[in-house]
């Protein structure tokens, strides 16, 4: 049997302020009116400016969320992200400072929104927090299970994972980094959608911490091919992904709902296969029902994962051809984790 993962909760204000930068600055479906327009201008400001500086904006974006999601401040994670943006390093100190100071701008707009944000995400934490305490290891165990066909290695899991809580903007939202073993999530206060639990979304950004792992350990670090940006493979949230020649991320979405239905938390006859990867932002209507029409047809085959999975990359792949025909596969206008395209 796999061991299981200890996950330690922590509420994140400075993440908090970066997420609801690069979802306004980036254009992103956003719940948050007041700090949406709180936001509008320091963000549009630092669009332009790294626009002046023939940088990547939404390069810059998921790198300074990925830096700031490792400790770092947003001042200090400027630099490296302007430079991973395509920056020119001539003009790096200078744009630099002055995203920097723009940064400043963003922090302060954000805590006049929410001026007890600590206290708060604490809170926000409970719920979560006590749902993982009761049913999470259970889940982790049920989920490993039924993509190892009963036997994981025992180094599935890794020992301890991070659970980064951010202020909720987007009415549920995620992401993670693999290969620092890392999750980020907002801290919602109830479930988004009463058949898909806040719990399930924590529970497959986990599995995908692990898959990566096992991706990086098999087939080494980050392995990337070409594939349209509607079909992204694995991401932290605002931050950094990688990609690689399997549908792992989809494959995942009805194995943590059988995980959840074999422990009663679904109860339904028919698995919300197409509810989650909508509210999980992982495909619009046509990929949830390709997911959905693979699980009728493989869940009961005995396959091992790879196999199962090369077949619902073959019955995506009209899907990929459509995008790139009609740029019409979009789950959303934004998503946190389809970021570098």
């Amino acid at each position: 049997m796999a061991r299981k993962s200890n996950v330690r909760f922590h509420p994140a204000a400075d993440l908090s302020v970066i997420h609801a930068s690069f979802v306004v600055a980036t254009g992103g479906v956003c719940n948050d009116s007041k700090t949406e327009a709180a936001l509008v201008q320091p963000t549009s400001e630092i669009n332009t400016r790294l626009v002046s500086a023939q940088a990547d904006v939404r390069t810059f974006w998921s790198g300074l969320f990925a830096a700031v999601a490792a400790g770092r401040s947003a001042r200090d994670a400027c630099e490296p992200a302007l430079l991973a943006a395509g920056c020119s390093e001539l003009q790096v100190d200078q744009t630099a400072a002055a995203l920097a100071s723009r940064m400043d701008e963003c922090r302060i707009a954000f805590q006049q929104r929410f001026p007890k944000l600590g206290d708060q995400l604490q809170l926000r934490a409970g719920p979560l927090k006590d749902r993982w305490q009761t049913f999470g290891p259970g889940l982790l165990i049920e989920t490993a299970r039924l993509i190892w066909a009963s036997s994981p290695p025992e180094k599935w899991w890794p020992p301890a994972i991070d659970c980064l809580l951010v202020q909720p903007l987007r009415g549920g939202d995620g992401g993670f980094d693999s290969g620092q073993n890392r999750v980020w999530i907002e801290a919602m206060l109830t479930d988004a959608d009463p058949q898909v639990g806040e719990i399930f979304r924590l529970v497959f950004w986990i599995t995908q911490v692990a898959v990566g792992r096992h991706l990086d350990a098999t087939l080494g670090n980050t392995v990337t091919v070409s594939q349209p940006d509607a079909l992204p493979v694995e991401g932290f949230g605002s931050g950094t992904h990688r990609r690689t020649s399997l549908p792992w991320h989809l494959g995942c979405v009805p194995l943590v709902l059988s995980a959840g239905a074999e422990l009663d938390l679904i109860r339904s006859p028919k698995l919300p296969i197409a509810t989650a990867v909508k509210l999980w932002r992982l495909g619009d209507d046509a990929v949830a029902e390709v997911v959905a029409g693979w699980w009728d047809q493989w869940s009961g085959a005995g396959a091992a994962m790879p196999v199962a999975l090369k077949a619902l990359d073959r019955m995506l792949a009209p899907l990929r051809e459509r995008s790139e025909d009609s740029s019409a596969i979009d789950a959303d206008d934004f998503a946190d984790s389809e970021l570098d395209r």
